[in-house]
């Protein structure tokens, strides 16, 4: 469950995290965004070895509620009386004692791997964010999730806290003996300023994100419109008929505001969309008024797909064709067909890296 869970937040987050990676570092990549996914797929399955199952009511006024345990010494207590009792050194370090003592050390070992991997923290940090982590989670046990639920209904144990520390400690020690799997954040920043290779994946994102700032123009504005409905607009009860223009009227005004987004971004400084800016990139016109084909260029596409979409509804197949078109083009020239069809170049929209840079290498 923790998997599909994550899997949810990491669709919902990743246009946001493809956004922060570019802002921040200049460049996507794919090594740290599995890794995000790997820390959300840790921290869901936290929450959930934490949380779940949750107890009826019935099984809180039957059974035994949550217990308390302060002695650190009990797990090790427990080993020695089950050695006394006769059982082998094998059977021992196979019971449940020692298995639940590995396995707390081991469920902490991820969040030290990970803290060390992406964000480079530090040894003695990680311990004590592992230890506040781990307190929190015995906090939230003690406390019934924090009162919410109907009786503690889990131990809070300080050994429990004791285990997980040291798998964090551990984790993160690991790391040291590990090769980075990692980008470095340090390095991506270093050269985040200068002017890289304008590349299909590069290309495809921005037209990835174009489509996100489209889709979430419409969203936002048939939300304002709805409220404003709710609030200023005075229609007697079952005036069903005055509601469906208002509707038909919202439609048009969506409409109109996604094609607005298209063409004020391409009369803005250097005409890159939404998208292409997200990603440095940028178009440059080689034919005069460059700002003409600038406008062409962003209706070419995206535009005219738009158009089709909305106002001739019954050819969307034609949006659908158009679209695979376009990206078939990328895949044999980065640029595009908008850029082909209006006679435009692609290009990093920052400084070229100077000779001998030393951040380069």
């Amino acid at each position: 469950m923790s998997l599909l869970v994550s899997l949810g937040i990491a669709v919902v987050c990743f246009v946001p995290y493809l956004v922060y990676q570019y802002r921040r570092y200049g460049q996507f990549s794919a090594s740290r965004m599995v890794w995000m996914g790997v820390f959300l797929a840790y921290l869901t399955a936290l929450v959930a070895y934490t949380l779940f199952p949750l107890p009826s009511r019935q099984w809180c006024t039957t059974s035994h509620s949550g217990l308390l345990v302060l002695d650190p010494t009990v797990y090790y207590r427990d080993v020695w009386q089950l050695h006394l009792a006769g059982q082998s050194w094998t059977s021992v370090l196979a019971s449940w004692t020692v298995m639940q003592m590995a396995l707390n050390v081991v469920l902490f070992l991820p969040l030290g791997v990970i803290l060390r991997h992406l964000w480079k923290v530090g040894l003695g940090r990680i311990t004590l964010i592992g230890f506040g982590v781990s307190l929190f989670i015995e906090l939230t046990q003690l406390t019934g999730n924090w009162f919410t639920a109907p009786c503690a209904y889990r131990v809070a144990d300080i050994n429990d806290v004791i285990t997980n520390t040291a798998g964090a400690f551990l984790g993160a020690a690991l790391v040291l003996r590990m090769p980075r799997l990692a980008a470095d954040a340090d390095v991506m920043e270093s050269v985040r300023q200068w002017a890289k290779p304008v590349t299909r994946g590069r290309r495809f994102t921005a037209m990835l994100f174009d489509v996100a700032t489209i889709g979430l123009t419409w969203l936002s504005v048939e939300a304002v419109l709805a409220v404003a409905y709710v609030v200023f607009v005075n229609l007697p009860d079952g005036d069903r008929s005055a509601a469906l223009a208002y509707g038909t009227i919202t439609r048009h005004i969506s409409e109109a505001c996604c094609l607005a987004v298209v063409v004020i971004f391409s009369l803005i400084k250097d005409g890159a969309s939404p998208g292409q800016r997200l990603v440095f990139l940028k178009p440059q016109p080689r034919l005069r008024p460059a700002r003409l084909w600038l406008v062409l260029r962003a209706l070419s596409v995206q535009g005219l797909s738009l158009v089709v979409l909305f106002w001739f509804s019954g050819a969307s197949w034609i949006v659908i064709l158009w679209i695979l078109a376009d990206v078939v083009w990328v895949l044999a020239r980065p640029a595009g067909l908008s850029f082909t069809l209006t006679r435009c170049d692609l290009a990093d929209a920052r400084s070229p890296m100077p000779e001998g840079d030393v951040n380069a290498s």
